[in-house]
Order: C-alpha cells, then structure tokens, then sequence
C-alpha cells in the first residue's frame, strides 16, 4: 500500500520504479482502492495493521496499491480536514491518515482524466472501488494509459484475494490471472511500426509459453 493524497504523489512515485520488466506486456497495473467513510468503517473493521503491512510488501515489490486519500506525512490535518487514522495507532508507529477530502479531490483528478481522454468519464460511487490504469515507461517519465482506466467494486473481505491476484499477474507476467471481477487495465495505444510490434508480440508470446510450462 502506498498513500496517494493526489495525483501527482502518484506518478512521483512510479517515477522511481526501477523494476523491468513492469509487468504483463511492460505494463504496470496502477490501482487506486478509493473508499468513502463507510468504506473507512468497513476496513477499519475488517484490516488490521498486519494484513495492511503485507499488501504494502507485495505492492511495492511488483506492482502498486494507492490508498486514495492517505498520508503518513505532516500535520493531521494538512489536507483540510482532520485526517482519520487507517491502523491503529501506537507510540512507536507511523501515523497512516485518511483525509475524505483528500480523496475526493484525487477521485476528480482521474474523473478529469478519464473524461480528456475521451472514454465516458469514471465516477466514484463508494463504499469502496478499486480503480486500475496501466503505466509504461517513456525515458525518465512515465506514461498512464487514462483510455484504459477500468473500475469494480469490491468488498473489504475480497481485498486480500485481489491484493494476491495482481501480484501472481505480474510475477508471472500473465494478465490472465486477474480475474473478471476485478479490474484489469485496457491495452495501450500502440504507435510503433508494424514489424516492430511484430516482433515484440512473438517475444511477450515467448515469454508466456515458457512461464506456463
């Protein structure tokens, strides 16, 4: 898990990733788990800091969960509102906030996104949704694929199952292994030169032969 109070502090930190290859087709599933407060009751209830700490393992290791709207950084209340804690807090532990307002304003940020890019825009419903954007690399900066932003609903008791899932797709390089209920980004906008992109498809063909054998 990673705190992601707005869209820049999410492509900040792609921006450091330095892994290759990214995942499934050099693509790197960016998912945004959005929730409103009862979304916040729900994983608050049904979460504790252990299960917290090993999605964080596995997200920062292969691909990315964003927690939309949180911060382990600054005054509790550095995003307008009283930000509320996600775990519970100790005397030798990080403070993990939640800001609603912090979250809303990235959910319109990608709103914002998704609708420029020409697809019918995403709008967060709540109680909690998972959104997923693929991201490539493009030099020192990084590409995010808003065409292909896909969302679903999930519940809290299913995330430790996606957290799972995600990471074997791209351990394996395998998109397949995400299954229908959760959002898989769309394809990339190919612009390369068809014998090119020949060539990279025989290769990702390749890849996927010897990773099922």
């Amino acid at each position: 898990m990673i705190p992601a109070p707005n869209l820049r502090e999410i492509i900040k930190q792609l921006e450091y990733v330095r892994l290759d290859p990214w995942g499934p087709d050099g693509v790197r599933y960016v998912c945004v788990l959005f929730w409103d407060y009862h979304g916040y009751r729900y994983l608050t209830n049904q979460i504790d800091r252990q299960t917290w700490e090993r999605w964080h393992w596995s997200s920062g290791q292969f691909w990315d969960l964003f927690l939309a709207g949180c911060y382990s950084y600054g005054p509790r209340d550095c995003y307008g509102d009283r930000g509320l804690p996600l775990t519970p807090e100790g005397p030798n532990e990080t403070p993990f906030y939640w800001s609603q307002f912090a979250s809303e304003d990235l959910a319109r940020e990608m709103a914002q996104e998704s609708h420029h890019s020409g697809i019918p825009p995403w709008r967060f419903s709540g109680p909690l949704e998972l959104v997923a954007v693929g991201a490539r690399r493009n030099g020192r900066e990084v590409d995010i694929d808003w065409p292909g932003l896909r969302s679903a609903k999930v519940p809290a008791n299913a995330l430790s199952a996606a957290v799972s899932d995600y990471t074997e797709a791209h351990v394996t390089l395998d998109a397949d292994l995400v299954p229908d209920s959760l959002p898989s980004p769309g394809d990339f906008q190919d612009t390369l030169p068809s014998e090119l992109k020949d060539d990279l498809l025989k290769h990702i063909g390749l890849l996927k032969f010897l990773f099922h054998h």
